[in-house]
């Protein structure tokens, strides 16, 4: 099946150019066996999900929520995997030939989320920020990161690392992102992401005393522990101007 998908960046620039003329009218007259499935539980979702009025397509909402039902059934249904989710012409496929209405109204006439961002088409951008993020089960993947912004998936899928993703180390930066994102540290996750890059020339995470998860606690301590010396000594002085 995902060996037949062949689509070029210039048969994709071509098939923009068509939605382009046209964008209100870019539904697809027929999407063929087996992406006609794919394609109606995909729509059948955004429909439910939009039924609530207070709820906006244009969110990070809306993203989490497809992000998490274009994996599971990708995973489920047609043997997805990470060497696939790699191909930057099956991501093309899927936005211009199968989804290019919904990924119009996400996100406008941009031809970075169609076909020409690579890490910042849509439809890769949210299988990514959950296969990244992955907590065992959907239930658990969605209380980690249902708090989460817009700005953490483009923090975590653009910095994939000269080695690619390391997909244990991610998830688990999740974990705990979680757990400190309430420490009111501005843009606590992309400090993180940072000191991580920088620290991983010169450490291996899983040769940490206490593996993966100590070398994370660590990255997040590296910044909390400045906001609690802050905080003591700001304690401080307001107790000597008081006195």
């Amino acid at each position: 099946m995902w060996e037949n998908v062949t689509y070029t960046k210039a048969q994709a620039k071509f098939k923009y150019q068509q939605i382009e003329a046209e964008p209100q009218n870019c539904s697809p007259r027929l999407v063929k066996p087996p992406f006609d499935k794919l394609r109606e539980i995909m729509i059948n979702e955004a429909n439910t999900f939009l039924k609530n009025e207070m709820k906006k397509i244009n969110s990070y909402a809306f993203d989490l929520h497809m992000g998490l039902i274009l994996y599971r059934v990708l995973k489920e249904e047609y043997l997805f995997n990470e060497r696939l989710a790699a191909q930057d012409e099956i991501w093309r496929f899927l936005s211009l030939e199968v989804f290019p209405d919904l990924v119009f109204e996400r996100s406008g006439m941009n031809d970075l989320r169609f076909y020409k961002g690579t890490r910042r088409i849509w439809l890769r951008s949210i299988w990514w920020y959950i296969h990244l993020s992955w907590q065992g089960s959907e239930e658990l993947t969605f209380a980690t990161l249902k708090d989460n912004t817009s700005d953490e998936i483009m923090q975590l899928i653009d910095r994939s690392g000269s080695g690619g993703y390391r997909v244990e180390l991610t998830r688990e930066l999740m974990r705990q992102y979680k757990l400190y994102a309430s420490s009111n540290i501005p843009k606590l996750f992309r400090r993180v992401l940072k000191l991580n890059t920088a620290r991983l020339n010169m450490i291996e995470p899983s040769l940490v005393e206490g593996g993966i998860k100590a070398y994370v606690t660590n990255l997040y301590d590296y910044f909390l522990n400045d906001v609690n010396k802050i905080r003591e000594t700001s304690s401080v002085y307001a107790n000597i101007t008081k006195n």
